[in-house]
């Protein structure tokens, strides 16, 4: 069996996964604590609509729905983000990119440059703001993309993999 390819991720882009963490973990702790909130609110002001149980089973609706949030913030921004760096590694070769992720299901994807159709790089406001951009090989059977390189690492890597493609699809 092959070895695992060397080439690792820049570092910044756990900073990356983060914030989109912390970001996703607020939008989606919001919209279950919200209505819960509201609803609280709403029976604890007009004590007429409902009673002591209601009031109870809301508050502890609510105080469960905010101790799911804190550990999912102790889990997706302290933990993973840190795991999926480890695994994540990749090479360039001449004939083929060897891409190596995943914490639970782990993924080995080779991608012979005679099947890659266009290259590109992306930037995202979080990871231009990190100086990091990603680089996308898309083929037939879909896109495959290698995040956080830093800008000028992923400029090269689109060109050399653009020559490299050319050259492997000439050679047919």
């Amino acid at each position: 069996m092959r070895a695992l390819p060397t080439r690792k991720l820049d570092k910044r882009i756990t900073r990356v996964w983060r914030l989109s963490a912390i970001i996703n973990v607020v939008f989606w702790s919001l919209i279950c604590l919200l209505p819960v909130f509201i609803a609280l609110m709403v029976i604890g002001a007009d004590s007429s609509q409902g009673d002591s149980t209601d009031i109870l089973v809301l508050t502890i609706l609510n105080v469960v729905f905010a101790i799911l949030a804190v550990v999912a913030l102790i889990v997706f921004v302290v933990i993973v983000p840190k795991i999926r760096w480890i695994q994540w590694s990749f090479e360039v070769y001449d004939q083929e990119i060897d891409i190596h992720k995943g914490i639970f299901w782990k993924k080995r994807i080779i991608i012979p440059l005679i099947r890659v159709q266009n290259v590109d790089t992306r930037q995202g406001p979080i990871m231009r703001a990190n100086g990091l951009a990603s680089f996308t090989v898309a083929t037939a059977a879909g896109e495959h993309e290698i995040p956080g390189l830093q800008v000028q690492e992923a400029d090269e890597l689109r060109d050399r993999v653009a020559i490299l493609a050319r050259i492997a699809q000439e050679d047919v």
